[in-house]
């Protein structure tokens, strides 16, 4: 039986500690957070909902700054996790900045806020020498390419991706098999309530249109065809908006810890395996994952598919040592270094 680590446990790692707390796959269940009086509450109650509902028979709270490495690595060394799920993150997306204008600003320029916890889980799961598989949610699409160049990926992530090809199965009908390809700069053209706080669309000026993303749908073996899928994905299908989505990103997470745990492999989908920009559809297990490419894509196309579609997060490109580049410059800056990222986040931090 396995061991999960939710780190993290403000309104999206809460969720996600009680969708993990329904998984009978689990032995162990630990929560960790700064505010030790919220989390022993929080951790509490997903033992009740355990109980209750068949999960993990231990749930338990441990007090963690993930900004630390030296006190993270201790805690992954002592708990010797199975999978460590990344919650934590410096911006907290669906709360307005005070300046209006500032909503409107791509979202892929606030991806030092977004970098800095992730490094640090990293480089303690690193240090600490982990067994851990790492299911990072903060804006993984840009996170495991940033981090990638610099040996500090984490194994994957969750949501974006595999929240969106489960709208193309249930509209395709039962049966359905799909196969996507997208960036988190198309989830919004899929579900338009998600263009709200933080995420307002923006189109490179000389890229005109949708970002780029590619599917296989078949339905009883049929392939269906290229436009057929078009309107599957641009179909109106209502969702809640704001943090009220974190309830899908949790079971997409909760998906994927049970995928992450199975001896079998999984057909699934995921964001940023190995540090890959974008999300892929993979066969993920206790083995690892691989990638599950439609037909007539290989990897290299998949990779530039996504690399490109990053440009409508603000992202023109990621280089060979981390540093990111903007597709224009936003409150100032037009590239940011790994040796900045700290600077750069406090800074954007306090503009917010």
């Amino acid at each position: 039986m396995a061991t999960a680590l939710v780190i993290g446990l403000g309104d999206l790692g809460t969720r996600v500690l009680d969708s993990l707390a329904r998984l009978p796959e689990l032995e162990r269940l630990v929560g960790a957070s700064r505010d030790e009086e919220h989390g022993r509450a929080r951790a509490a109650q997903a033992a009740l909902e355990a109980e209750l509902l068949g999960g993990p028979p231990h749930v338990e709270f441990e007090r963690l700054d993930v900004s630390d490495p030296a006190a993270t690595a201790t805690l992954l060394a002592r708990l010797d996790p199975d999978v460590v799920v990344m919650a934590a993150s410096r911006l907290t997306w669906w709360r307005p900045p005070a300046d209006e204008r500032l909503a409107r600003l791509p979202y892929g320029v606030w991806l030092p806020l977004q970098l800095t916890l992730v490094r640090s889980l990293m480089l303690a799961h690193r240090d600490a020498g982990s067994r851990a598989r790492v299911l990072s949610l903060p804006y993984p699409d840009g996170v495991g390419p940033a981090l990638a160049p610099l040996g500090l990926a984490p194994h994957l992530g969750a949501g974006n991706v595999a929240e969106t090809a489960p709208k193309l199965a249930r509209l395709a009908g039962p049966g359905a098999e799909v196969r996507l390809v997208m960036h988190h700069a198309a989830q919004r053209y899929a579900f338009p309530s998600m263009s709200d706080v933080g995420v307002h669309l923006h189109q490179p000026l000389d890229h005109p249109g949708e970002p780029p993303w590619a599917a296989d749908v078949r339905v009883a073996g049929e392939r269906l065809d290229e436009e057929r899928v078009r309107e599957l994905f641009r179909a109106p299908y209502p969702l809640p908006s704001g943090r009220e989505t974190h309830e899908l990103t949790a079971a997409a997470t909760a998906h994927a810890v049970r995928a992450s745990l199975a001896d079998t492999p999984a057909a699934t989908h995921a964001p940023a395996p190995q540090g890959r920009p974008g999300g892929y559809p993979v066969r993920l297990s206790r083995a690892g994952v691989e990638l599950d490419l439609p037909d007539g894509l290989d990897e290299a196309a998949a990779v530039s598919l996504n690399e490109r579609a990053a440009r409508w997060d603000g992202i023109e490109r990621i280089e060979a040592d981390g540093t990111i580049v903007f597709t224009a410059p936003f409150l100032g800056y037009d590239r940011v270094g790994p040796d900045e990222v700290d600077a750069v986040a406090d800074e954007l931090q306090a503009r917010r």
